[in-house]
């Protein structure tokens, strides 16, 4: 059974968070939690951005496996809508391939649907070419690819893919 719990700086299990390894074949994609977790805590309390950024530790039969980060973003030139932006993540490398990943994925989606910042009609994800896992992921979830260009951020050399689920 899968289960997100917000977590703060001041978690007990912080120690357990900041544990999890990125499976191999993601290290090149995705920052490990530490990191994720300092820039998060270090924006919010600076105050930076125009939306609002969360985590979730995403548990497996009480047991913490991975960590989400996502923006509700009301307005962006990117995005066009409001919505909601689920940065890169991993299950730990030892959960991975039990199902898990797109478990947590439905959970986190369902969350959203609660409207737990405000209006959404959608969530988006990106992720690198390479990355056939999470390709398949978001496909099998129901995400369905975007044209969203890039050039309207002014990244014109950016490959990442964008997917989209309304909600």
């Amino acid at each position: 059974m899968i289960e997100l719990r917000k977590i703060t700086l001041l978690d007990e299990e912080m120690k357990d968070c900041i544990a999890l390894n990125v499976p191999k074949e993601r290290v090149d994609y995705v920052d490990s939690n530490a990191i994720i977790l300092s820039l998060i805590f270090e924006r919010t309390r600076r105050k930076l951005g125009t939306g609002m950024r969360e985590c979730r530790a995403i548990y497996a039969d009480g047991k913490m496996i991975g960590l989400f980060t996502f923006d509700y973003i009301a307005e962006s030139r990117l995005f066009k809508e409001a919505c909601y932006y689920i940065h890169p993540f991993a299950i730990d490398k030892d959960s991975v391939g039990m199902g898990y990943e797109q478990a947590a994925v439905i959970a986190l989606i369902d969350e959203f649907r609660k409207k737990p910042f405000g209006e959404a009609a959608a969530v988006f994800v990106m992720y690198h070419p390479n990355e056939k896992g999470m390709a398949e992921l978001f496909s099998s979830v129901g995400f369905a690819k975007t044209a969203l260009d890039w050039s309207s951020v002014g990244q014109d050399n950016r490959k990442d893919i964008i997917v989209r689920f309304a909600i």
